[in-house]
């Protein structure tokens, strides 16, 4: 698990999760990336994006801007 100031390696396990919800959802990779990294460490996602609208039935997604 990772803490609030740790980086996450990009290892090949969240690079091809992250393929995979970006090319099942309408998202940015990089957004994808967030997804996937949020699913592997049950974490909410902190978001003002609209794009992750589409993968909320994925993680948590906790919007800083009302939506």
């Amino acid at each position: 698990m990772l803490n609030n100031s740790e980086e996450a390696p990009a290892d090949r396990s969240l690079v091809l999760d992250a393929a995979h919800i970006k090319a099942s959802h309408p998202i940015s990779y990089a957004d994808a990336f967030a997804t996937a990294l949020a699913a592997r460490e049950s974490a909410t996602v902190l978001t003002g994006d609209p794009e992750f609208e589409t993968v909320k039935e994925l993680v948590t997604v906790e919007w800083l801007v009302p939506h």
